[in-house]
């Protein structure tokens, strides 16, 4: 196990940089929804995952409507990131402001298609780089800004430790996958089955 984890933080390594700018980042748990909520429910993501920009899109909004704006779930998410790509769409993602951390995460997914550039093999990491960087302009980045954040070593080490803790403590495997309460449920689910459970717990 020790080893898998070794070989996968020497695989991040040959596309990190490492740069003189500090870039300002929040890496704190972003969540939505009561604090004190009876169901807390977290997420492990992907940015490339397709299954989670299925969910994002069209799963949230009805669970963020009925259960988090009432005040009965907490909703947080993690990143899990799953190539090069994701790290940097996810470095961006914690380099806005925090007020700005939903929304950007809102837009990525709605426009997942549009920034992961395939259509030059040799050149996905730099040209889907380049995509998503125009994101973070939207939300006050400079490009100075995101070039330290797309090089900043305590958003990656973040990320990577995410990762890392997620495969150690939570046995996560796949993206999406969601914590509700403590118990494991991988996969997308449909909003009735986030229903089904949610019900029980608060009931």
């Amino acid at each position: 196990m020790i080893g898998r984890f070794i070989y996968f933080i020497l695989f991040w390594a040959v596309f990190l940089a490492s740069g003189a700018i500090s870039a300002s980042n929040n890496l704190d748990s972003m969540f939505i929804g009561d604090e004190n909520a009876p169901v807390t429910i977290v997420e492990y993501r992907s940015l490339t995952c397709s299954h989670c920009a299925d969910f994002a899109n069209d799963v949230f909004p009805s669970l963020k409507e009925k259960y988090i704006d009432s005040g009965q779930v907490r909703f947080e998410l993690r990143p899990f990131a799953l190539n090069a790509v994701d790290l940097n769409a996810f470095k961006l993602l914690h380099c806005v402001d925090a007020k700005d951390f939903f929304a950007l995460d809102k837009l990525l997914f709605q426009n997942q298609k549009k920034w992961i550039v395939t259509n030059q093999s040799d050149r996905v990491l730099e040209n889907s780089t380049k995509a998503i960087s125009q994101y973070g302009s939207l939300f006050g980045l400079s490009k100075d800004e995101i070039d330290a954040c797309i090089n900043d070593d305590n958003i990656t080490d973040y990320i990577l430790t995410m990762r890392i803790d997620a495969v150690e403590n939570f046995n996560i495997a796949s993206t999406p996958s969601f914590l509700i309460n403590g118990k494991l449920y991988e996969g997308n689910m449909p909003f009735k089955k986030f229903e089904k459970i949610i019900d029980k717990l608060i009931k």
